[in-house]
């Protein structure tokens, strides 16, 4: 298995540098009795955190069998979704606080009520790009990369950044920035980009179909 030897690796190029941070310092140093002793602590302390940390990671990687990609940018888009729902949840006390605290700087020159809805709106588009970008990393993650459902699930992700993108433009009529007017042109860019995965993937569903009717 090849993560084996790359784990080995890495603990052994921690203990490397740790070693060579105690000769740096030892040659720095005319006498040795008068090295940072702070320092040395720091290092050993770094090492033997890193080289647990590596241990733990490979163990737990083993077990479960998910050293891959997908995985990780599956667990962010978790952290992401759960982070997306808290935000939403104390949206109102946030966004109050903040208005009270800069009230008579243009901070916040939308008002108080439009902005409240803007951004809960924002935010469920937000939260339903990150749940379904989970869907498609769950199915890549299981090795069905060609799911029929994939290509579904990029439909609605493109329909949710063109939403996104359109409520950035309708914005721009009431409160006109070039921060909204950016975000508007990015949103409906990741919006073309996402029907066009979808397409490529509903197109690769129906290949991967065929050659495994033909096995």
């Amino acid at each position: 298995m090849l993560f084996n030897p790359l784990l080995n690796y890495a603990i052994q190029l921690c203990y490397s540098i740790t070693l060579l941070n105690y000769g740096i310092d030892a040659f720095n140093n005319k006498n040795l009795l008068n090295i940072n002793k702070n320092l040395l602590l720091f290092n050993f302390i770094r090492s033997t955190m890193i080289h647990i940390f590596v241990r733990k990671a490979g163990s737990f990687m083993k077990v479960t069998g998910k050293a891959s990609l997908s995985f990780g940018v599956r667990i962010l888009t978790d952290v992401l979704v759960a982070g997306n729902i808290g935000t939403l949840l104390f949206l109102p006390l946030v966004l109050r606080f903040l208005y009270d605290l800069w009230l008579t700087k243009p901070y916040f020159p939308e008002d108080y009520t439009f902005m409240i809805w803007f951004l809960y709106i924002c935010g469920m588009l937000t939260l339903a790009v990150l749940v379904f970008g989970h869907l498609i990393l769950r199915t890549i993650e299981k090795g069905q990369p060609f799911d029929f459902k994939n290509p579904v699930y990029f439909r609605y992700v493109g329909i949710s950044f063109l939403l996104l993108s359109a409520a950035f433009f309708i914005k721009l009529f009431f409160y006109g920035t070039i921060l909204t007017f950016f975000c508007a042109g990015v949103f409906l860019i990741f919006a073309l980009l996402a029907v066009i995965m979808s397409e490529v993937f509903r197109q690769a569903s129906l290949i991967w179909e065929e050659h495994q009717l033909t096995i």
